[in-house]
């Protein structure tokens, strides 16, 4: 049975895009290096056209090892608070493990929930500036033409469980995928 790629949004997306990542760049250096030494071998010297293939294969590769850096930086995701919230969690719209890029700052959050004109957030991490955080969110919804969206990022997990199990009763509006689809385009 094939296993299936974990989407951007499900708790084991990080963890599967960073062995991915890793892979492709390893196998993209091997052949910038395998076709530099080709040509060294094959002519005796480095100043061969293989050698300029080579180089310019560097470029795909460099851009490659970017990405390995950026998700060696996210942080390991806690699976039994993944469980947990994932079970609370019923009929709300939800993502896991996101990781959020912006200018100044990057932050780690292990879940959103979204219903009606209300976005929550929790994060485990003391290092995710929370209120850094909802500006950023704030802006990119704007931008997207997402008004009017009330964005909250909780550090207490009985806070969000609670918050979440009001937005149980809410109505939703059917912007929720909208919202979810651009917080997943934002992250890493």
């Amino acid at each position: 049975m094939k296993r299936q790629k974990p989407n951007k949004g499900e708790y084991n997306y990080p963890t599967y895009e960073r062995k991915r990542v890793i892979l492709w760049t390893v196998l993209y250096f091997g052949i910038s290096i395998a076709v530099f030494a080709l040509g060294w071998i094959s002519t005796g010297t480095k100043e061969n056209l293989l050698t300029i293939v080579a180089v310019l294969g560097l470029l795909p590769s460099s851009k490659s090892l970017v990405s390995v850096i950026m998700y060696l930086r996210i942080p390991t995701f806690s699976q039994p608070l993944y469980e947990e919230l994932s079970q609370h969690i019923k009929t709300v719209k939800a993502i896991y493990s996101m990781y959020l890029t912006s200018y100044k700052k990057n932050f780690a959050v292990n879940c959103f929930a979204v219903r009606g004109a209300n976005l929550i957030g929790f994060t485990e991490f003391d290092t995710c500036d929370t209120d850094a955080c909802e500006k950023h969110i704030k802006d990119m919804l704007s931008q997207n033409a997402l008004k009017g969206i009330t964005v909250k990022i909780f550090r207490e997990r009985q806070k969000f469980m609670d918050r979440t199990a009001q937005l149980e009763a809410l109505e939703a509006n059917g912007r929720e995928d909208e919202i979810l689809t651009l917080l997943c385009d934002i992250s890493l």
